[in-house]
């Protein structure tokens, strides 16, 4: 599941959103649906448009969000550094900069960028949440959870805040709060995914859940994915099947599913009590996962809480 499925673009998705009031130029910034044609657009503005310093800092921004966009974050991190050099206090530079770094598993650097950010904007919600995941990764739930508290004061009715700081307590196994957060986002954004975490806290918690999932799911797990792992946690399906669907024409579609398909088995086998077969299917979802997605997060965290629980047998 993508970070930014919520429908907030900003949660790890870059968009480019600042719109440039250049007239000689105006496709720069303006242009969805193209990246090619975005980007050439963005470099024609920079090389010939005879722009002053804070509509050529905007071009920068905005052709950093096409590289971005396009997987290539090297370019992306290069037009950003300028687009910083001429505009010092562009906020969204630094946030979006901050993604690439995160794309490019650099949490450190992008957590200085979202420092950065928040000291122009303290009151944005968005960085606090791309900070808590970051701190998230790091294993720093402590932190991961004041940001996203903060996220959720700024915010109180919007899910991604409650949905990611369920996550954070759930990987520092406060499953309880967990599935209070778990409940919170799924009343306002009611889907498969958030009944999917809400379930895994309940149950870690031990508290039943498989009576309430299908109706909070949605499905008794037939449909679209993930439907199919609400089947599994149903007892309706088992792990091979669950492969079996995760199967696509379009590799990279077949590479996301696989990912979330590794990543729900293994916490299926954590239930079970099978924890050397739940590890091999994490570091499956590890490796595979993108880390726009919450099962890359998911799978680093229960990881290290296994890595955490064997060191002390």
């Amino acid at each position: 599941m993508r970070r930014c499925g919520w429908g907030v673009a900003a949660l790890l998705c870059i968009s480019a959103t600042v719109a440039l009031a250049q007239p000689k130029e105006p496709q720069c910034g303006g242009i969805t649906g193209n990246p090619a044609l975005a980007t050439a657009a963005c470099t024609h503005a920079i090389e010939f448009g005879s722009l002053e310093r804070p509509e050529l800092a905007k071009a920068y921004y905005s052709r950093g969000t096409e590289w971005a966009n396009q997987g290539n974050h090297e370019r992306a991190l290069a037009d950003f550094d300028l687009a910083l050099q001429l505009d010092p206090k562009f906020a969204a530079a630094y946030y979006n900069r901050a993604l690439s770094w995160s794309a490019k598993a650099e949490p450190d650097r992008a957590i200085s960028d979202y420092d950065a950010a928040l000291k122009l904007k303290p009151n944005d919600a968005n960085v606090h949440i791309g900070r808590a995941v970051e701190y998230t990764v790091k294993g720093d739930y402590k932190r991961a959870i004041a940001d996203y508290d903060e996220a959720i004061r700024i915010e109180p009715d919007a899910a991604p805040g409650h949905f990611g700081r369920g996550r954070a307590r759930y990987y520092a196994g406060d499953f309880m709060s967990a599935a209070s957060d778990f409940y919170r986002a799924h009343q306002i954004s009611r889907g498969m995914y958030t009944a999917l975490w809400l379930f895994l806290a309940r149950k870690r918690a031990d508290i039943p859940g498989e009576k309430t999932l299908a109706q909070e799911a949605g499905t008794s797990g037939g449909g679209v994915w993930p439907a199919p792992v609400v089947a599994l946690y149903l007892g309706a399906a088992t792990p091979d099947a669950i492969m079996r669907a995760a199967a696509h024409p379009d590799p990279a579609r077949q590479r996301d599913l696989r990912c979330e398909a590794s990543f729900y088995i293994g916490e299926w086998q954590i239930l079970r009590g099978a924890r050397d077969a739940a590890a091999q299917l994490l570091r499956e979802a590890e490796n595979t996962c993108s880390r726009r997605f919450i099962e890359h997060e998911g799978a680093v965290a229960e990881l290290r809480r296994l890595q955490q629980t064997a060191s002390k047998r």
